[in-house]
């Protein structure tokens, strides 16, 4: 696997610059009473490592903060603002394409990122205009639109990734979104750390059989990707 990380500038200057390089985006955000605030971290990680390790793809470091949008008030949140996230993107995007990796991969495991990424995508494209940049919720660009924050099936796949999981404390709850949109969850649910739907229902076996679909139908794109 070609981990960026990990190589020197010389093995650097030897790459494939047709090769995509794949970023993980997490955040530190609360997940409820029974997940881990690093779990969108973990979840990145994971799946970015899964898609090098089986495609070829170079994986760059994981970018861990990313933007702290309406659960920014539970207990151990930590991120930033769109505006400060889109400028991190803006200087990543434009210096990996200097130096000639043109097609970039952004993995999220946490889903309000997007909008800073096409924020940060339309400022880059002012300084290299052939930029191929993708944004990626892990979720559903893999066709699991039914994910929802901290419950039944995050809960599962943070059992298949090996995140931190304390079934004992699961809690289920269920926010009902009003006609507008919300920019403080903890108004309306403090007691919930940002759970919405039913993690004591999750099934560790469910979650094995979403991770492995994950990881191979987003392989399928990333192998796309290389051959465009």
């Amino acid at each position: 696997m070609i981990e960026w990380s990990r190589l020197t500038s010389d093995e650097v200057k030897t790459l494939d610059r047709n090769l995509p390089v794949i970023i993980p985006l997490g955040l530190i955000e609360a997940h409820g009473h029974h997940l881990s605030v690093g779990l969108d971290n973990d979840s990145a990680d994971y799946f970015s490592r899964c898609l090098a390790e089986a495609t070829g793809v170079i994986l760059a470091p994981t970018i861990y903060y990313g933007y702290a949008d309406a659960m920014r008030e539970y207990p151990g949140t930590i991120g930033v603002s769109v505006e400060t996230l889109s400028w991190v993107i803006h200087d990543i995007a434009v210096m990996f394409c200097q130096q000639g990796f043109k097609k970039q991969i952004y993995l999220s495991g946490h889903g309000a990122s997007k909008l800073a990424y096409e924020i940060g995508f339309t400022k880059a494209w002012s300084r290299c205009p052939d930029l191929k940049p993708a944004y990626w919720n892990y979720w559903s660009e893999a066709g699991f639109t039914q994910i929802h924050h901290a419950d039944k099936g995050e809960t599962e796949i943070a059992m298949a990734i090996g995140s931190t999981v304390y079934m004992d404390r699961a809690r289920d709850y269920k926010f009902d979104k009003p006609w507008h949109l919300v920019a403080s969850r903890y108004q309306y649910q403090p007691e919930s750390g940002g759970i919405n739907g039913f993690p004591t229902q999750a099934d560790p076996v469910e979650g094995q059989q979403m991770r492995d679909e994950i990881v191979l139908r987003l392989s399928a794109k990333v192998k796309e990707a290389i051959a465009s």
